[in-house]
């Protein structure tokens, strides 16, 4: 037989479990949620990273095709001084 106290021990209790049950499912979603932003961040983060990587490849090629300009302006200048 239960007493007073113990029957309304028990409805306390079922509450608190079905508000962590609820709590649990809505963490669970967001958890969800999040991991979806997060490899959305990782697909763009290596995205980012392959256009890096081209734009300092270009930025060498620029710079030696620069350099190889420069020193041809400097060969031609020489030879004009000579004349």
């Amino acid at each position: 037989m239960m007493t007073n106290v113990g029957m309304f021990e028990e409805e306390k209790i079922r509450k608190q479990v079905k508000f962590l049950q609820a709590k649990c499912r809505k963490a669970g979603k967001r958890i969800k949620e999040l991991e979806e932003i997060e490899k959305s961040h990782q697909t763009m983060n290596g995205k980012m990273h392959s256009e890096l990587e081209i734009e300092k490849k270009n930025n060498t090629l620029l710079r030696e095709d620069l350099q190889s300009k420069d020193l041809e302006i400097g060969r031609m200048m020489k030879k004009l001084s000579k004349s």
